[in-house]
């Protein structure tokens, strides 16, 4: 079990300072809005760049709402390990905790991969390539994100 608060607290650490990104005070206005952008045709490689950031900075704030439900499902099926429990229950909590584990994963994945950096040494066609290429990457996370928190509360209501 202390292995178990150790991998948390290194998780959670790493997710915080992973990204500098600042949380905004209404997080959904900002998700929609990234939305938004994300459905309008850029007019550049930075408008492109600006809009795959909006999208990685409206999900990144929802990184610590991901580890405390990591947290509350890890605690939760080590208690009907306990206890005689639903074997449907205890399978769907698996499933539910995979998910956001792969959540987490997807996004530290995309931000060790995404190199911005690059941008500079491309061609605008080539660069406008690579955007479009992370702007599909981005917006799967996000999705992944956001449905695997959603689903993580449903299963914590019931």
């Amino acid at each position: 079990m202390n292995l178990f608060k150790i991998v948390v607290a290194m998780l959670a650490a790493i997710t915080l300072f992973a990204c500098q990104s600042k949380p905004t005070s209404d997080a959904t206005a900002h998700a929609s809005h990234s939305t938004a952008q994300a459905a309008a045709k850029p007019k550049s490689v930075a408008d492109l760049e600006q809009q795959i950031l909006a999208v990685h900075d409206s999900v990144m704030p929802a990184m610590s709402e991901l580890m405390r439900l990591n947290k509350m499902i890890s605690q939760q099926l080590a208690e009907q390990s306990k206890q005689p429990a639903s074997a449907d229950a205890h399978q769907r909590g698996l499933a539910v905790k995979a998910a956001l584990e792969q959540a987490d994963q997807s996004m530290m994945n995309w931000m060790h991969h995404y190199n911005g950096d690059t941008l500079a040494t491309l061609t605008e066609q080539q660069a406008l390539a690579y955007l479009q290429e992370e702007q599909q990457r981005v917006n799967a996370m996000s999705e992944l994100m956001r449905k695997s928190i959603t689903d993580a509360q449903a299963y914590l209501k019931r």
